[in-house]
């Protein structure tokens, strides 16, 4: 594999991402851990496994219900690693999410995670939470990510605020989705590998796949049964009003939780997954 680290690599890691807007960090979790957040996921999301297959089910509060999860705060030379990336140590959660696909699960259209260039009044909660510099990719895919079978696929150096579309395509006027210049916009961003720049991450269960908060992406073709999950922390300097109150969730979590990771909490938001306009 190319582009891949040592977790205490904090240098090459980034420069990578500096560099091409994405990396891979070698076995960051245990094959147990591994294992634990695969069950996890499959009990928040599919405890009967009915899921069928084609299909995506999306987790968007996944800490609040992950047990395993919270053993990464235990974890220094995690914590390190995502102090680096964030330029600080006085840190909250952001955000979390999971997500489960069932093979038959197609490509995804190719997008950024970003919304800092959103026009007019935040219109969904990722407009209030997705306009910073913070990396909008720290995720674990724990079955591992190959085009053979499932995974993620960016496209290098599309980190860089003035990146422009490869001929032949566009982006919308807000820069979130790619689109095809001959195929127009009713269909959808799109959703082929075949776009110039893309790169398929190939990555193993246990390793943390890291991308810059402006990184086109997109989920590959599933061809499995594939979990992933992801935090997304921010330093405590950035305050966000939010107008969602999830502070009853936010109190339920804090109290399962022991006292060392509570700090991780003020300024966290949550958020509604209903909420738009």
């Amino acid at each position: 594999m190319t582009n891949t680290f040592a977790k205490t690599d904090h240098r090459g890691i980034l420069q990578a991402l500096d560099t091409y807007g994405y990396c891979v960090v070698r076995q960051v979790i245990s094959p147990r851990l591994v294992q634990e957040l695969k069950d996890e996921i499959d009990h928040f999301s599919d405890p009967d496994r009915t899921l069928p297959a084609p299909a995506s089910k999306f987790n968007l509060t996944f800490a609040e219900d992950s047990r395993a999860i919270w053993q990464l705060f235990d974890d220094p030379d995690y914590l390190n690693l995502r102090h680096v990336l964030v330029g600080d140590h006085d840190v909250c959660l952001h955000r979390s999410a999971s997500i489960l696909r069932t093979p038959g699960d197609p490509v995804g259209g190719w997008h950024s995670d970003h919304c800092g260039q959103r026009q007019g009044p935040p219109r969904h909660f990722n407009d209030f939470l997705n306009r910073y510099s913070i990396p909008s990719g720290a995720w674990f895919y724990l079955n591992g990510s190959h085009p053979d079978r499932s995974g993620i696929a960016v496209i290098e150096k599309s980190h860089a605020p003035n990146w422009q579309a490869p001929a032949g395509f566009h982006l919308d006027p807000e820069r979130r989705f790619i689109y095809r210049d001959d195929l127009g916009e009713t269909d959808g961003a799109y959703n082929q590998l075949d776009i110039p720049g893309a790169v398929p991450v190939i990555s193993e269960p246990g390793d943390l796949i890291l991308f810059s908060a402006l990184t086109y992406h997109v989920n590959m073709a599933t061809h499995e049964r594939r979990y992933s999950c992801g935090l997304a922390l921010r330093p405590k300097s950035i305050k966000i009003d939010v107008p969602w109150d999830r502070s009853a969730q936010i109190a339920a979590l804090k109290a399962r939780l022991p006292e060392r990771h509570h700090h991780l909490f003020e300024g966290y938001t949550s958020l509604d997954p209903d909420w738009k306009t």
